[in-house]
């Protein structure tokens, strides 16, 4: 028990990362926000200060495996405009 705990606070603590690639450049409600897909699943976001040349091709995303269904660019943008408001 002893090792899984400590196993898990140190992937915590040293989250792997994966090479993403751009997805997608949007701008919600004056919001520039860059979206990255990666490995199974993962998603990146990165935002912009001044212009969407910003956005690197590849990103370096925190690797996040989704066991669900990869998720729609449809879907990331409604939820990011939720968030928005």
């Amino acid at each position: 028990m002893w090792l899984l705990s400590t196993a898990l606070v140190a992937g915590l603590a040293n989250p792997e990362y994966v090479t993403c690639q751009l997805a997608k450049r949007v701008k919600i409600q004056g919001e520039m926000v860059c979206i990255y897909r990666g490995p199974n699943g993962t998603i990146g976001y990165h935002y912009p200060s001044y212009s969407f040349v910003e956005c690197p091709k590849q990103y370096s995303c925190r690797y996040t495996p989704n066991a669900k269904r990869r998720p729609t660019v449809k879907e990331i943008l409604n939820g990011l405009k939720e968030g928005f408001e």
